[in-house]
């Protein structure tokens, strides 16, 4: 983890682990838990809601942290978005459903002296292709190169699936295969 993200980081894992908040580190963070690092200029996690509380959760984020970032950005009830020493700290409230997988899902690590929850490299997988901007096809990449063989593919597969038809994005598993295709071909 980059050395600036650091402090900011321990403070929302902090605030987090001592209030009793289930979650995991997603984003750039994982990534380089996972993958191959590159520059991130912010910390996300995904959180799971209480109760499916929204409203209490988002009080309580916003009461711990008292600096709004991204104000310029549309409103999202599913996001609280929080500075802290200077670095953008992403809340992003867990829908339940999928959502609630990642976190469940998450695997203790160690950050250099600390520990938190990070994503499976198979829920950035995920993620990653649901997005599906340039760079996250490059983290895909590098993450299917840096996991190959230790990877639960038939769970990938099956969230794609299912992902693929509820956004009526039919060829999103089509893409994912495209490239896992490729990068088996490098390890044969």
């Amino acid at each position: 983890m980059e050395e600036r993200l650091k402090p900011a980081a321990q403070k929302a894992i902090a605030f987090l682990e001592a209030n009793g908040y289930h979650y995991a580190v997603i984003g750039g963070i994982a990534l380089a838990q996972w993958g191959e690092p590159r520059y991130t200029h912010d910390v996300d996690i995904k959180l799971l809601v209480p109760d499916i509380n929204y409203q209490k959760t988002r009080a309580d984020l916003r009461s711990a942290f008292s600096t709004p970032a991204r104000q310029h950005l549309e409103h999202n009830p599913l996001i609280v978005a929080v500075e802290i020493d200077g670095v953008i700290v992403d809340f992003l409230l867990a829908l339940p459903g999928y959502e609630e997988n990642i976190i469940t899902r998450a695997e203790r690590r160690d950050l250099g002296g600390w520990q938190a929850w990070i994503c499976s490299a198979e829920d950035l997988i995920i993620q990653k292709v649901v997005a599906g901007r340039s760079k996250d096809w490059q983290d895909i990449e590098g993450l299917l190169i840096e996991q190959h063989g230790k990877l639960d593919l038939a769970y990938i597969e099956e969230w794609l699936s299912q992902f693929a038809e509820a956004l009526e994005l039919p060829d999103l598993l089509g893409e994912y295969r495209r490239l896992f295709n490729k990068i088996e071909e490098l390890f044969e």
